[in-house]
């Protein structure tokens, strides 16, 4: 349950609270996330599995004792299950609506190849990285072309030789003509592999980007990853940050 996990993402030290106390998330998710009319202890009890925790010792128990009125009550006990007290469910409101923290895998990239670099283009790994874990991969193909064209534009800012891919106004070029200009340039010597791959990015990128009718999905993101990975790791390396870092800082 891909949405399970990203509700309680939000709710802060989820995995810290005690096993009873994690309940009423769950009684949460499935009344107003999955619009379930109410909220069986067996429900429950698959929460705990799906996310790998201790699940509490005795549920039923545990949702009647705490449906209870007075002080202590958290639920609603209905005929075919159980709902959120409000004044259980209003905490959790204010709780939930904070913006979530997204934390990037690796699963897109190492995002370690974007160290020493520059702090926007951490970032922008990092969002390209988010978009393929949460599954926006047309949004992720539009951050991979961001950053292919950064890079291209940056090798040749490195080098001092950035006019070569500006054109009579003195602006740089579009992605195509930079993709033709940095595979050409006879100042560094690419690969086949990144040669072959970057007009691939573009395609899929610019397919992305343009056409109304083209979304993204997984396999074609998973097709080329690897090859992405290639090519930003040559880029970067022809960039020489750090060298370039001394002479700019």
């Amino acid at each position: 349950m891909k949405d399970l996990k990203n509700f309680i993402s939000k709710v802060t030290d989820f995995s810290s609270l005690d096993s009873g106390n994690q309940i009423r998330y769950f009684i949460y998710y499935f009344q107003f996330v999955k619009q379930m009319e109410a909220v069986k202890a067996k429900d429950i009890s698959g929460c705990y599995e799906t996310l790998h925790l201790n699940p509490y010792s005795n549920i039923p128990a545990y949702l009647n004792y705490y449906s209870r009125k007075g002080k202590n009550q958290q639920f609603l006990k209905k005929k075919n299950g159980f709902i959120l007290y409000s004044s259980t469910k209003e905490k959790i409101d204010i709780e939930v609506d904070k913006p979530v923290e997204l934390k990037p895998s690796h699963s897109l990239f190492p995002l370690s190849i974007f160290d020493n670099t520059r702090g926007y283009l951490v970032e922008f790994s990092k969002e390209a990285s988010c978009c393929y874990d949460y599954g926006l991969f047309t949004s992720c193909m539009f951050m991979l072309r961001k950053i292919t064209e950064t890079l291209i534009i940056e090798l040749y800012e490195s080098k001092g030789i950035q006019s070569k891919i500006k054109n009579a106004k003195g602006d740089y070029f579009q992605l195509s003509d930079l993709i033709a200009a940095v595979t050409n340039e006879p100042i560094w010597k690419l690969t086949k592999i990144v040669k072959e791959n970057l007009p691939k990015v573009k395609l899929l990128a610019d397919s992305s980007v343009h056409s109304k009718r083209f979304s993204a999905k997984q396999a074609d993101i998973d097709g080329i990853k690897i090859n992405v990975r290639i090519a930003f790791e040559e880029l970067i390396s022809h960039i020489d940050y750090e060298n370039w870092k001394t002479k700019i800082d």
